[in-house]
């Protein structure tokens, strides 16, 4: 019986002892889960924050994505707007110097043409020139005078003194070759400008010096035309008065011009040969 409970407390002791040992093992194995359980926790908070800076930097990195894309967009479209208008600005350069091609084949056909109203001048200068000396007159000025050749007598030796307005004898020779030159040359006009100062009028039907200017220019235009045959569609009166002149003595002014119409005519002509070429 003792024995029984001997073994029956020896056992007792003996199973005490064991479970305070797997009791130890356990609390020890506790401990160990729960530094594991403390690392994984740290380990997932580390992961975790690096997933937020991970997922900001992707976000970032989206929208700078997009923003690239969109500027790249808007540098095509600009690209292509700046080739549209290079475009139109090689265009316009091109129409530019179309036109100004044209313009300078005008300028060449106009200058042409000027060159030979030039020529012209200079050939009605000299004609002139021969009629006067051949007149054996000292009292003609012969020159160009606002783009037109022009002859120049003094009213005292074509009329006279005072506010007489019939030609003189002596004026009658240079008229005579005047008008000849004008026969020999009928694409030539004239105009007559009269120019008069007198300051008393003996004859009383003269008005005042616009009306002695028209009749000293009529006068000769009428002699032009009665006696030398001038054509008097070529002729034209111009009465200037006193107001025209700076000199002492007033004058008379043939001023012999080409027929401007022709002129024009072959200037036209001209740019019309120039646009075809």
């Amino acid at each position: 019986m003792k024995r029984n409970i001997f073994l029956i407390a020896l056992l007792a002791l003996t199973s005490f002892g064991s479970f305070a040992q797997r009791k130890k093992d356990l609390l020890a194995e506790i401990d160990k889960l729960r530094q594991e359980l403390t690392t994984v926790k740290s380990n997932l908070n580390t992961a975790q924050q690096k997933s937020k800076i991970s997922a900001a930097q992707l976000q970032a990195t989206e929208e700078e994505l997009s923003n690239l894309r969109e500027t790249n967009t808007k540098l095509l479209e600009n690209l292509g707007s700046i080739t549209t208008l290079s475009k139109k600005k090689a265009d316009n350069l091109g129409s530019s110097l179309e036109s100004l091609k044209e313009k300078d084949k005008q300028l060449n056909v106009i200058n042409k043409a000027l060159s030979n109203a030039d020529s012209v001048k200079l050939a009605t200068l000299t004609v002139f020139k021969g009629a006067i000396r051949s007149a054996s007159s000292n009292q003609a000025n012969l020159g160009v005078i606002n783009g037109a050749v022009t002859i120049v007598l003094t009213d005292s030796f074509l009329f006279g003194e005072g506010d007489q307005y019939e030609v003189t004898e002596e004026a009658k020779t240079i008229v005579e070759g005047i008008a000849k030159t004008l026969n020999e040359n009928p694409d030539l006009t004239v105009t007559i400008e009269g120019n008069s100062n007198a300051i008393e009028f003996k004859d009383k039907a003269i008005l005042d010096n616009w009306d002695l200017s028209a009749k000293r220019a009529s006068a000769v235009v009428r002699m032009l035309q009665n006696d030398y045959q001038v054509d008097p569609k070529r002729l034209e009166v111009l009465g200037k008065s006193e107001y025209q002149t700076d000199a002492i003595d007033t004058v008379t002014r043939f001023i012999i011009n080409p027929k401007f119409g022709e002129f024009y005519s072959l200037i036209k002509e001209n740019m019309k040969n120039a646009a075809k070429e």
